[in-house]
């Protein structure tokens, strides 16, 4: 006879792991959070295990409960898929699209009312978030990913491929013009995030290893963006992420070196999905404007 606990205390358990919190599983369950902590404990008196540990800070799991929890996802995402099969695609739910807010606000949404004037019956909920959405678990139905596009269990198609240059202010380059990369950059604030690719554009300039004197440390992109208009520093600019702000006089280009990353942006989605029409009406129009691959990035 097959040993199978509640199914409630599983998807109890499943949607904390997967969430991070009580609170965001009691939501996406419909449950209070007292509910989903005390399902939670009758699965683990089922079991005779303790998969989370509490604390004041809320609940973390323990060896056990990482442990089981691939097992138990994996368990989950076949019956989504096996009920998806039988059942075809959802419609009463929007088509998700999970992203970063960079690639967002400087790529997907100046464009997105295209796509809604296409398809204006098709529901959308935008998703911005740093996480990786489990596709296979039905976390989000495609996605905007950054990387080098290898990413196992999914399809993905680049849109945008990324190369860089330092931007600035005008009256920021007429102040350093003339003036060597090295020279430039050591009277000047560099405009910096966490995973920038300064090192590589330095590098590439032959002055690796460079020193600023001062940084100026964003996480938000857009912000940064925000920044170097205003003249307070040179930032590592991205094309088809500048490209409006150059075009517009609002920032420039003080050095002419610009280099590939390797890196960009992909569509990504699991090839059954495509059995979903939106999921392949949302695919086409994607590449219809990334066509013909234009260049342009962050991070």
């Amino acid at each position: 006879m097959r040993r199978l606990p509640s199914l409630r205390g599983l998807q109890a358990f499943e949607a904390v792991a997967r969430l991070g919190s009580l609170t965001a599983a009691a939501e996406a369950l419909g449950i209070t959070g007292s509910a989903v902590s005390h399902r939670i404990r009758g699965l683990e008196q089922e079991l005779g295990v303790d998969l989370m540990q509490r604390s004041p800070r809320g609940l973390t799991l323990t060896e056990a409960g990482r442990r089981y929890r691939g097992g138990v996802e994996k368990a989950f995402a076949g019956l989504a898929q096996a009920t998806s099969d039988l059942l075809g695609p959802d419609y009463t739910r929007p088509l998700t699209v999970s992203l970063t807010s960079e690639i967002g606000l400087r790529w997907l949404m100046p464009r997105f009312h295209r796509f809604r004037a296409q398809h204006p019956d098709i529901d959308t909920a935008i998703l911005s978030t740093y996480q990786v959405a489990d596709l296979r678990a039905g976390e989000a139905d495609l996605a905007l990913r950054y990387g080098g596009g290898q990413w196992k269990d999914v399809e993905a198609e680049a849109i945008l491929r990324f190369s860089v240059s330092p931007v600035c202010a005008p009256v920021l380059k007429e102040k350093i013009a003339g003036l060597s990369p090295a020279e430039a950059l050591a009277t000047q604030t560099l405009i910096r995030e966490d995973y920038d690719d300064w090192n590589l554009w330095l590098a590439a300039a032959g002055i690796e290893g460079f020193k600023p004197a001062r940084q100026l440390r964003f996480i938000d992109y857009s912000m940064a963006v925000t920044a170097a208009i205003d003249g307070q520093g040179i930032l590592l600019g991205y094309s088809g992420y500048v490209d409006e702000e150059v075009a517009a006089g609002l920032l420039a280009y003080p050095f002419k070196l610009s280099i590939p990353t390797g890196k960009g942006y992909y569509l990504v989605y699991r090839r059954e999905h495509l059995a979903d029409p939106r999921v392949q009406a949302f695919r086409d129009w994607v590449m219809s404007e990334a066509a013909p691959g234009p260049v342009g990035a962050s991070v």
